[in-house]
């Protein structure tokens, strides 16, 4: 599941769904597949982003308490 990925795999494979959803010989079914596949892998992207930087800001903050 995409959830399992690092943020890396994740990315890189939004990617690889750019590219080819860039191509013209996409046909419309496939087109939608990946558009779906792509916003769930872009959710997960944020997420991640979001949990990092809540981690830097506590470490932030432990930091300058310390």
């Amino acid at each position: 599941m995409a959830k399992d990925l690092t943020f890396a795999q994740t990315l890189k494979r939004l990617e690889e769904i750019i590219e080819k959803l860039e191509t013209k010989n996409t046909e419309l079914e496939e087109g939608l597949a990946l558009l779906t596949e792509g916003l769930k892998l872009h959710k997960i992207c944020q997420n991640k982003l979001k949990h990092a930087q809540k981690k830097i800001d506590k470490i932030m903050l432990e930091s300058e308490v310390n």
